[in-house]
């Protein structure tokens, strides 16, 4: 049986636009990283983030069944009739999530910077493998927040790609 999902011109600028505001959302946690403010308003934005993008990419494998099981979707089969800026500025994404996950783990190791009991600690599946001051806290923080805002952006940019240059064609068979 073939893919019977056809999605509206309406409908596919509106995933447009919530990829966008996705992207945006992410571009601002990221921004904010570098800021002295309160980070942890920034990164209560990760749970919603995470859903919508589940929440877009559910048509796009809805939509290109056929394709979306091969493991090298992401990397070729998605970009098809995209224009040819779309690969390289992806790549560019990934890259910057790689490094930030470098920079993040070279500056706290395997672990994770929590406040457990009043206390500024680095925790390691539940073990304390540090007790941080203040100011390293706030580093550690602001360095998990540009890793997983990253890492968002880079998530956001391929679907509202996909649904801004989606091929006119619809696969129905």
């Amino acid at each position: 049986m073939g893919n019977i999902l056809v999605i509206s011109p309406t409908t596919r600028r509106f995933l447009v636009f919530l990829s966008a505001c996705g992207l945006a959302a992410s571009t601002l946690a990221y921004i904010k990283s570098f800021s002295e403010d309160s980070i942890d308003h920034s990164m209560r934005l990760a749970l919603p983030l995470l859903i919508g993008v589940l929440a877009l990419e559910i048509p796009i494998h809805i939509l290109e069944s056929s394709s979306s099981s091969h493991r090298r979707f992401y990397w070729k089969e998605i970009v098809r009739g995209m224009p040819r800026w779309v690969v390289p500025s992806s790549y560019l994404l990934v890259l910057a999530v790689i490094v930030h996950g470098v920079l993040f783990f070279l500056q706290g190791g395997s672990g994770v910077p929590t406040l457990h009991d009043g206390q500024y600690i680095l925790n390691g599946h539940g073990r304390i493998l540090k007790v941080l001051t203040q100011e390293e806290y706030l580093t550690l923080r602001r360095a998990e927040l540009r890793m997983l805002a990253s890492l968002m952006m880079c998530w956001y940019y391929m679907p509202m790609m996909y649904w801004w240059f989606r091929r006119n064609a619809q696969r129905v068979d």
